[in-house]
């Protein structure tokens, strides 16, 4: 993990966090081709138990320690986490919800 700073879309200032050290993804479209998606704060991931239920989480928080996939839900509320075991997840879907979150130096 790693400290950075993202703009505050809301407001003036930034917001401050620990994100992981993911440089980016091979992905498969609903079409099945392959491309590369470069990690930004802007990507979201959408878990799928295998009960059907959904979960959203922000991409570049998210780390697997002991089986448990961990991550933040919000960028506004720290500390607002999920924690989902790999063993319930059926399916992992990520994109860029456009949001305008950039990192600063």
């Amino acid at each position: 993990m790693k400290d950075v700073r993202v703009n505050n879309p809301l407001s003036l200032g930034t917001i401050s966090y620990a994100a992981n050290n993911v440089e980016g993804l091979i992905v498969k479209d609903k079409n099945g081709s392959t491309s590369y998606l470069r990690n930004s704060p802007s990507i979201e991931m959408r878990v799928t138990h295998v009960n059907g239920k959904k979960y959203h989480m922000y991409f570049d928080t998210v780390i697997i320690e002991n089986n448990i996939l961990k991550g933040a839900r919000s960028r506004f509320i720290q500390g607002l986490n999920r924690e989902i075991s790999m063993d319930s997840i059926a399916k992992i879907e990520v994109q860029d919800g456009g949001k305008k979150f950039k990192y600063q130096n």
